[in-house]
């Protein structure tokens, strides 16, 4: 029998392929659109978010944790109805086969749901924020079930999205990665190019270390003072809010053209804003429209501002008691 020769390089696209479908669909339930994670729960759309303090303070995350430790899940309706529905939030282990292809009506094939449970909230209205604080005691694969019930129709709606507890991220690349490393020294051995790879190491690392000695990190930009106005009258909870951001230098000239992300949290409670604004206007001489700024409890806030400028990055934290 003759065995055809395949190329290193025809061995790669025969595994990237091979493997792309499971890589582009490895979310469920929970997409992401314009740098957003959003839920859908049937045609019910609602932001989602998970934030684990004790791991990564006030790092988002859509599905997949990078640990077992406390993780607090948020939800915020983009559909008014929402907020009279009565949502209910389960997890469960993924008891399925199913992985990340598991949906609704695996779901419904499970003989005992509950014995599979790690969690369950029973049905609540929410008429803003709704959120899940769950402690994870070990790591797996897990799946989430957000309902949602109008309380006079009784209309079910429901949304299923599996994820991972202890999520690298990694996955299956390193081993095949290894794997074309392998393949591709075989045909260095076998081609002769290896001994002629080695004489020319001493010129590659040379030219490595030139590399790293001409490199400079990102500069940082001067010191910016931001002030702010609102347009909807003093910061109160559960509001959404629109702030004009004022971006001016120490010398008091307007920042303009620049790139600005709006953060922050609670630093005393370990989490962050319950949503996600935009800056969503430039509005010239230094100012910019902030929009979808939120508050769900009172206490003290920090806003994280971060300017981002032809000179370099700066961050400004602004402090705020509500």
């Amino acid at each position: 029998m003759i065995v055809p020769r395949i190329a290193p390089r025809c061995l790669f696209f025969c595994f990237f392929a091979a493997f792309l479908p499971q890589v582009a669909d490895a979310h469920g339930g929970v997409v992401e659109e314009d740098d957003l994670c959003v839920i859908k729960v049937s045609y019910l759309r609602a932001h989602f978010k998970v934030y684990q303090p004790g791991v990564s303070r006030h790092k988002q995350y859509c599905e997949d944790l990078p640990a077992a430790a406390e993780s607090i899940f948020v939800m915020e309706y983009l559909h008014d109805s929402m907020s009279e529905m009565l949502i209910d939030f389960r997890i469960i282990r993924d008891v399925t086969g199913k992985g990340r292809f598991a949906r609704i009506e695996d779901i419904d094939q499970i003989p005992d749901i509950d014995s599979a449970t790690v969690y369950y909230q029973p049905p609540v209205v929410e008429p803003d924020v709704y959120l899940v604080n769950h402690e994870f005691r070990e790591d797996g694969d897990f799946i989430g079930i957000v309902s949602a019930t109008h309380p006079d129709t009784g209309k079910f709606h429901a949304a299923v999205f599996p994820f991972e507890v202890g999520y690298t991220g990694l996955g299956y690349w390193p081993f095949f990665l290894g794997l074309l490393v392998l393949i591709q020294l075989q045909y260095l051995l076998m081609s002769g190019k290896l001994k002629a790879w080695f004489a020319r190491t001493p010129a590659t690392v040379g030219s490595l270390m030139l590399c790293l000695m001409l490199y400079s990190p990102a500069s940082i930009a001067e010191n910016l003072v931001i002030s702010y106005t609102t347009l909807d009258g003093p910061a109160q909870i559960n509001r959404m809010h629109t702030w004009i951001l004022h971006i001016e230098t120490e010398a008091g000239v307007g920042v303009e053209g620049a790139i600005v992300t709006v953060g922050g949290g609670m630093p005393e409670h370990d989490h962050g804003l319950p949503t996600i604004p935009r800056v969503t206007e430039e509005l010239g001489g230094g100012d910019y429209k902030l929009d979808g700024l939120r508050f769900h409890m009172g206490g003290y806030w920090e806003i994280i501002v971060t300017v981002t400028t032809d000179s370099g990055v700066s961050t400004v934290t602004i402090p705020l008691q509500l």
